[in-house]
């Protein structure tokens, strides 16, 4: 992160310490007490200068303490220019799961929600949102592809606001140490040759296991201690366990997983120009991941319970030479010695997944026009340019990713302007599902041969699908 933002981000959390040294000391009045709360917005006093509000708007959302800080300081500029007071929440990840989609359904919930982009569909296929219209604040300048991730039955049902890759994160002096080098391997025939370099000894090298057993029951090799200069620690890589598009990042990085592409079928000549349509490309997700077997040992995921120090410190500290997290998580915690690697760097067919917030209108909300002006103020281009110049959260508005500067923030297929390629999201919707199959593999609860019969399950349920879709 450039040193501007590292400042920035200081201040802010010295002001909030601040907020909260006054607060225990009883010498702040009570609005701004509540105001230090992380929580929850503050509603103005009744005594508060300025045209009361006819309406008001409850927004929920789920984000880290400094994005939360950046959103209220927003939120104030729209109340200040518009007289709608709007209260905040945040909420945890496990709010998110368990108890927004019951309140949802009791009609409960806030008027306006920031959602995974890919929990928009569901919510919608459920009653629970209104359909937007995308061109508000410029949501017609959003990818193609993040587009269809929000449409269904004719209708955007959110609108984009925050795009979020995963990244390649690694220590650079255990790297170097280990024979590496500052440009990571682009395939995968150049992992393995790193991976062979910095194997346990023939003597310690891992057994094959029987077609029957699952690899956990392999002995793993002893430890080898970061010290030792000339091979990396006994573990390779990291993800958050329970973060399955992290484990298809690591195997789209890796070049075990990627998408194919082929020319559509062409129709008759009436048809039309097919070459011209976005649907001119096919896509089939192929993998390998087979050959990753014999390092296994060397790939464990951060449990859902580790701490901070189980993960950013001991990659600082080089008991770990790589891990995959989103860029958002990277660009608050990297720094020396370590290095990001921005997701357009992979070069195809290696890649990096990528991930998407939208918000949404609740269908139960009784101010649906001041929720609408909410969103298009935070959607808006110079607010998304706010976010990445504050916190690097990138934006959706395509005008972020024209630049040769801009194009290394997202992957080959993510970029603006790659019609043809739209459709790789959208065909591997399917492999989130598969994943839960894969990280078993990873963990040594499922044979090899296990693996790829639930690809195999996997492959001809979507070409089931594609089947389908064709005949309607």
């Amino acid at each position: 992160m450039p040193q501007f933002k590292k400042t920035l981000v200081t201040i802010m959390m010295v002001f909030v310490s601040l907020l909260l040294l006054f607060q225990f000391s009883g010498s702040v009045p009570q609005q701004a007490e509540q105001a230090a709360s992380p929580d929850t917005d503050v509603k103005p006093s009744p005594d508060s200068a300025g045209p009361k509000p006819l309406k008001q708007l409850k927004v929920t959302v789920q984000l880290t303490p400094m994005s939360f800080i950046q959103l209220r300081r927003l939120n104030q500029m729209f109340m200040d220019e518009t007289g709608i007071y709007v209260e905040l929440v945040n909420s945890s990840a496990q709010q998110v799961e368990e108890e927004w989609p019951k309140a949802m359904q009791m009609e409960q919930r806030a008027d306006i929600l920031l959602l995974d982009s890919e929990s928009v569909i569901p919510y919608a296929r459920k009653g629970w949102i209104l359909p937007l219209d995308p061109s508000m604040s410029g949501g017609d300048a959003v990818p193609a592809w993040l587009s269809d991730r929000v449409r269904w039955n004719g209708y955007a049902w959110g609108m984009p606001v925050q795009l979020d890759p995963y990244v390649l994160v690694w220590n650079k002096n255990i790297v170097k140490s280990a024979g590496g080098s500052s440009v990571l391997p682009s395939d995968w025939s150049g992992w393995k040759r790193l991976f062979d370099e910095n194997a346990p000894a023939k003597a310690e090298a891992l057994p094959e296991a029987p077609d029957n057993q699952p690899t956990s029951a392999i002995i793993p090799p002893p430890a080898i201690p970061p010290e030792a200069g000339d091979r990396l620690p006994q573990q390779w890589f990291a993800w958050h366990e329970e973060d399955n598009r992290a484990l298809l990042s690591l195997f789209w990085r890796l070049g075990l997983l990627h998408p194919d592409f082929a020319a559509a079928p062409r129709g008759p000549e009436w048809a039309g120009r097919q070459e011209d349509s976005t649907e001119a490309s096919e896509v089939r997700w192929k993998q390998t991941l087979p050959e990753l077997e014999p390092y296994l040992a060397h790939f464990q995921p951060w449990s859902a319970e580790s701490s901070h120090m189980d993960t950013w410190e001991k990659l600082k500290a080089g008991e770990i030479a790589f891990a995959i997290v989103p860029y958002s998580e990277a660009a608050l915690e990297a720094s020396a010695p370590l290095a990001v690697e921005p997701a357009g760097e992979a070069s195809p067919p290696a890649g990096q997944w990528v991930t998407s917030r939208s918000y949404v209108l609740a269908s139960h909300t009784e101010a649906e026009q001041e929720a609408k002006r909410w969103i298009a103020y935070m959607t808006q281009w110079p607010v998304q340019q706010e976010w990445l110049d504050t916190l690097s959260v990138l934006p959706v508005h395509e005008q972020a990713y024209l630049s040769q500067s801009g194009e290394r923030l997202l992957p080959e297929p993510f970029r603006p302007k790659q019609e043809g390629k739209r459709h790789v999201y959208k065909e591997a919707e399917g492999l989130e599902r598969w994943s839960g199959a894969a990280g078993r593999w990873m963990a040594g609860r499922l044979t090899t041969k296990q693996l790829q019969l639930e690809w195999m399950q996997h492959m001809n349920a979507e070409t089931e699908n594609t089947t389908t879709i064709n005949r309607q």
